[in-house]
């Protein structure tokens, strides 16, 4: 079941029923997802009112568009020079396509189809040539596609490019299994033996081996890790481009609070942000500053190879990450 109703003119709200155990509800504001339930128990943060999303600077399952992740501000593309909006300003930088100018706070334009198997929620929305600074020009598509025979949901990202541009999509879903104080009890396991070296500012500017410290191969707990972090880092939590090993299935495991979500992706990598920013945001399923309240899995590709976000006049963008949640 799918229903749409306008919060204003521009802005959709869509609510679904798998028919099964997952509810929610999405927007076209910055193909976003706004909740996830499993019957009564929500799975991920949701902001205490919708009006939040549209107005805060926060990306709580938001998609993360053109762009996701940090770039220098000044680059070259095909031999042609761009100079980004610097986020912030001053930095050199420039974070998730420029914040809030991205299409992350922007009205995607929306359709819907529903079948016996599943329900597609899309979201069409496109770039222009120096928006934002970022050269050439995308058609971008995010499809939410819920299914009604298990409870999980995939997410295709889709990109058709109509001039020589920068293309890295994903979302920003910060997951906490029915309202949990914090994550220093789940648990996190993935085939990932890189990782990305980043600067002090985050700015990604190499790739090496996975050192123990950041090793979830095995499955671990993420309390020793995020407390290793914050005695030991200028960052202080887990905010890192992980990279799976070649050959592996490139599947993630987050287990707590009696739940498991498994993601697989065909991204060759993803950041893992383990939120600690003590925002002042009022959630539904939470009010309160605690740090490591939620996570954010961010399959990706990797932005250190700028090559392999830059793409020319007919590439086609196709990728995918699929969620599955089960009660344990």
């Amino acid at each position: 079941m799918v229903e749409i109703k306008k919060f204003n003119e521009k802005t959709d709200i869509i609510t679904f029923d798998n028919g099964l155990n997952l509810k929610g509800t999405l927007t076209n504001f910055g193909a976003s997802m706004v909740s996830l339930y499993y019957d009564n128990d929500p799975l991920i943060m949701e902001l205490e009112s919708f009006e939040d999303y549209i107005t805060l600077d926060h990306f709580y399952g938001k998609t993360l568009a053109p762009v996701a992740g940090r770039l220098t501000s000044d680059g070259n593309l095909f031999g042609k020079e761009y100079h980004l909006l610097e986020v912030p300003k001053g930095s050199g930088i420039t974070l998730h396509s420029g914040r809030m100018k991205s299409l992350s706070f922007k009205n995607w334009k929306t359709s819907v189809k529903e079948s016996q198997s599943n329900i597609r929620i899309s979201f069409k929305a496109k770039t222009h040539n120096k928006q934002n600074g970022f050269l050439g020009a995308a058609q971008i598509t995010i499809s939410y596609i819920i299914s009604k025979v298990k409870n999980s949901f995939k997410i295709e990202l889709k990109g058709n490019i109509k001039d020589d541009t920068l293309l890295n999509l994903s979302n920003h879903i910060f997951w906490n299994f029915n309202r949990s104080q914090n994550l220093n009890d789940y648990s996190l396991k993935m085939p990932c033996d890189k990782v990305c070296i980043g600067r002090d500012d985050l700015l990604l500017v190499g790739i090496d081996d996975v050192d123990a410290a950041l090793d979830f191969r095995r499955k671990r707990k993420i309390k020793p890790v995020a407390d290793f972090l914050e005695k030991n880092t200028v960052r202080g939590t887990i905010d890192d481009t992980f990279i799976f090993e070649n050959g592996a299935k490139r599947v993630v495991n987050l287990e707590g609070n009696g739940y498991k979500l498994t993601c697989k992706t065909d991204y060759p990598a993803l950041n893992i942000y383990l939120d600690a920013a003590c925002n002042v945001f009022n959630f539904k399923n939470r009010n309160d500053m605690t740090s490591r309240k939620s996570i954010a899995l961010e399959p990706q590709l990797v932005n250190v190879l700028l090559d392999t976000i830059s793409f020319k006049k007919g590439d086609k963008y196709k990728h995918f990450i699929n969620y599955e949640i089960k009660k344990r």
